[in-house]
């Protein structure tokens, strides 16, 4: 199949219009015909080329409808592009290869030509399953939706359907009775079986109740379009749920785009980094006895570790938001982390005079990645000296619950506010309160711990401390 568009208007300026539309907008080449003789030359010598055609029903040298008869005869999908809004004329097209019937007289025709040609274009990477145990109205619905540029597999009955599954459809159509099978039942088995989140089902039913569109959305369906039905408006809809999978592919793209871009960027940050920090430290022991040196290279060792895991953050958002996380779990007891996490901060903690207070059992089993558990805790404890108030308290403790194991840090802090705590796990997301020491916050750390605690399948939250402060906590399946 080609990747033109033949474009049949006698009309210049429209003609020009819609082939400015394809190429500016979607990237998409055409030729233009002013008339049935050149129509017929652009196809005699290049037929293969040409997906789709627009197709005028008025035309200088022929009888009306002669283009459309043209392109059908050729197989070339058409768009009817016309001022004759009439039903008669619309029915006598409809035994034609035709994509759509669009009326010129609408200001927005041109923009929905032009949207409707690059659907057809994209719709050949789509697949789409129909399952309808009609063979003529199974017939019927794979004729459209193949008009429309799909690739199209069907099936006879719910069991064929399911075993359809690993041709990986994007797009699946339902009818609701089936010889095994009601529509919606099927439905629901194959949104527990499909791997694809993406996967768009549509039910479809010229029997049923008033009930049974909403009983097909509720069982997992993202569309339901009632028999009988007129042709534009299924393939419209059809079209519709493929437009949104290519947003939703798009945004994901995007998405994958900016992590790359991260991780790019903060690796490459990281060699500069080192080299300022090993210049400090050399300056630190040169000019020892210089207070004021002294004080310029305790600043810049204080930003270049803010940088640092900045940085490291960065990297570790990168790599999990691409499903790049890798767990390396083991038989671990969170109360010896717990401790030794807790000691390891006590000097930052002596800082504000904060005490950190260790409340846990002797053994607190899980299955964990120990370093990444112990990225979780350092994120919290940290957390909380940050916004502790001087000569406070930070509670740190560990127990066993009936099913998971919970660790908890409890802080005298300001806490959350109710506004603050919808976005606490979410990246970029900075408190509405300050830090008491001036230490920075860059907003990636939580959202990175519960990250890190899902992929274990274990679960991480707030809440307001009793008496003041906060209280995060997670839990790990004992």
């Amino acid at each position: 199949m080609g990747n033109k568009v033949l474009i049949i208007e006698d009309a210049k300026s429209l003609a020009c219009a819609i082939q400015e539309e394809l190429k500016q907008k979607y990237e998409i080449h055409s030729d233009i015909a002013s008339s049935l003789a050149e129509a017929k030359e652009l196809i005699a010598s290049n037929q293969d080329e040409y997906f789709i055609a627009t197709v005028d029903l008025q035309l200088p040298d022929c009888e009306p409808g002669a283009a459309a008869e043209l392109t059908n005869q050729a197989h070339i999908p058409s768009v009817i592009f016309t001022g004759q809004n009439d039903i008669h004329l619309r029915d006598q097209y409809s035994g034609l290869e035709l994509v759509d019937y669009v009326f010129k007289s609408a200001s927005t025709g041109v923009h929905y030509v032009g949207w409707l040609i690059n659907r057809v274009m994209v719709n050949q990477s789509l697949k789409v399953l129909v399952v309808d145990d009609s063979p003529s109205a199974r017939l019927s619905l794979v004729g459209l939706l193949e008009t429309q540029g799909f690739d199209v597999i069907d099936a006879a009955d719910g069991t064929s359907g399911l075993e359809l599954l690993s041709e990986n459809p994007d797009i699946i159509l339902l009818d609701e009775f089936l010889p095994d099978y009601r529509g919606h039942d099927l439905c629901r088995e194959i949104r527990s079986k499909s791997q694809n989140p993406l996967l768009q089902i549509i039910g479809v039913s010229s029997k049923g109740d008033q009930d049974t569109a909403s009983v097909f959305l509720k069982c997992g369906a993202d569309e339901f379009i009632a028999r009988p039905f007129n042709p534009e408006e299924f393939t419209n809809r059809v079209n519709h749920r493929a437009d949104y999978l290519d947003q939703v592919k798009a945004h994901k793209r995007a998405s994958e785009e900016k992590n790359r871009f991260l991780g790019m960027a903060a690796h490459d940050l990281r060699n500069p980094l080192s080299f300022i920090q090993q210049a400090c430290k050399r300056l630190e022991k040169i000019e020892a006895g210089n207070e004021q040196v002294k004080t310029i290279v305790e600043m810049l060792m204080k930003n270049t570790q803010s940088m640092q895991v900045l940085l490291d953050d960065l990297l570790d958002i990168s790599a999990i938001e691409m499903g790049r996380l890798q767990l390396h779990a083991l038989p671990i007891n969170l109360t010896d982390i717990a401790q030794e996490r807790a000691m390891a901060f006590e000097d930052n903690a002596a800082k504000k005079n904060i005490q950190i207070k260790l409340e846990t059992p002797t053994s607190t089993m899980v299955e964990a990645d120990p370093s990444r558990i112990t990225q979780v805790i350092d994120n919290l404890i940290s957390n909380a000296i940050k916004y502790s108030p001087e000569s406070s308290i930070i509670t740190v403790s560990t127990e066993k619950l009936e099913r998971v194991i919970r660790f908890n840090i409890i802080d005298q802090g300001p806490g959350v506010n109710q506004e603050d705590q919808e976005h606490l796990f979410k990246t970029f997301q900075r408190l509405g309160h300050e830090t008491t020491g001036g230490e920075s916050s860059h907003g990636l750390g939580l959202a990175i711990c519960l990250r890190i605690v899902n992929a274990h399948n274990g679960t991480i939250r707030y809440q307001d401390a009793d008496g003041g402060g906060s209280h995060f906590y997670f839990d790990l399946p004992r």
